[in-house]
């Protein structure tokens, strides 16, 4: 008996379906390591002092943790604390020359969802604009001083496995839901894909 082409391409259809609506409901947060740069503005280091002021700058409060330079300089500093969008604290006093209104470049360390202009683009960035951004594929990572190392994404790769699979951070406190209601959407998603191109290789689908 062939396989029925109508119901796996429904069942294709719903797990498409779902995928991106969940893809363009929630928002990418990266993760350590990702590489991706924040330089929109300028901003003024102070010789001891602590405090970095930014002018046309629009940092966000999970910027902290993250890591700063004047570009001038060329040395990283830890993001204390973002006090306000044009303001934020270092974990050490700034011992170089600094300057007023320096070009600046900020890196996601422990991870952030704020606006940025490198690698993630926009802000808040859903998985979806997060996955058609083919380069977000790589990741950039600075080895010996400047020298840029291109590696591939693991975010990039469990974003894609999240979407797929229907995994929504908004889930996280009901797996039991997900697993009774939406799994087995998933599950026969991608057996259907898998069955549809089986058909279409063996010549065994019927309409």
């Amino acid at each position: 008996m062939g396989l029925k082409a109508g119901w796996l391409a429904f069942f294709v259809f719903v797990w498409l379906i779902g995928a991106f609506l969940g893809s363009t409901y929630e928002y990418q947060n990266t993760a350590s390591g990702a590489g991706m740069e924040y330089s929109t503005g300028t901003a003024t280091f102070t010789t001891g002092n602590n405090i970095v002021i930014g002018a046309g700058t629009n940092w966000v409060g999970a910027m902290a943790g993250g890591i700063i330079k004047c570009n001038a300089d060329g040395v990283w500093y830890m993001v204390l604390s973002v006090n306000s969008t044009t303001n934020l604290t270092l974990t050490a006093l700034y011992s170089q020359a600094g300057g007023v209104g320096q070009a600046y470049t900020m890196q996601a360390v422990a991870g952030w969802a704020g606006t940025g202009t490198g690698g993630y683009a926009t802000s808040p960035v859903n998985k979806l604009e997060f996955l058609t951004d083919v380069t977000n594929i790589v990741q950039r990572i600075e080895i010996l001083g400047a020298v840029p190392f291109i590696a591939p994404n693991a975010d990039y790769f469990s974003a894609a496995f999240d979407v797929l699979t229907w995994r929504w951070s908004f889930l996280e406190d009901y797996m039991l839901f997900y697993w009774i209601f939406l799994a087995p959407f998933v599950l026969m998603g991608v057996l259907s894909v898998i069955l549809l191109v089986y058909g279409i290789l063996t010549g065994n689908l019927s309409f």
